[in-house]
């Protein structure tokens, strides 16, 4: 074998060490999952005694934790899936959590309009998963 050859596989081997010891982290940590955090301006109590439909209904497949916000900037709703939820459907659920609690219902953008074409079907896809990526 060839010095490029040994380098390459060198490399392999390190790649494959960290993926492996990045994966025993992550199981580590009990149930799996990271935890996702969303703060509401709406004090615990509120918080707790209305907790949204979609929410309250996951409660028995995740970790919820309610605890007041940093400098009393409302609450902080954290959750992590344990079984038979995906973080997806968790990070969907506490978006619209967190729109019920401060504007009363679920508040979506309008409608862009779209060409009938390849861009704006591309356009109306990314749309429609929007919900579950990006910052909470």
């Amino acid at each position: 074998m060839n010095t490029a050859g040994k380098a390459l596989l060198a490399a392999g081997a390190a790649t494959a060490a960290v993926v492996a010891r990045r994966r025993r982290r992550a199981g580590a940590g009990g149930s799996g999952g990271q935890w996702l955090v969303v703060t509401v301006n709406r004090a615990p109590q509120e918080v707790q005694a209305a907790l949204p439909q979609e929410l309250a209904r996951l409660r028995e497949e995740v970790e919820l934790q309610i605890t007041p916000a940093s400098g009393d900037k409302g609450t902080e709703l954290r959750a992590k899936p344990t079984a038979g939820t995906s973080a997806h459907d968790l990070r969907v659920a506490l978006r619209r959590a967190k729109s019920v609690l401060e504007a009363g219902e679920v508040v979506r953008a309008d409608t862009a309009p779209t060409h009938p074409g390849p861009m704006g079907k591309a356009l109306q896809l990314v749309t429609s998963r929007a919900a579950g990526g990006g910052r909470l």
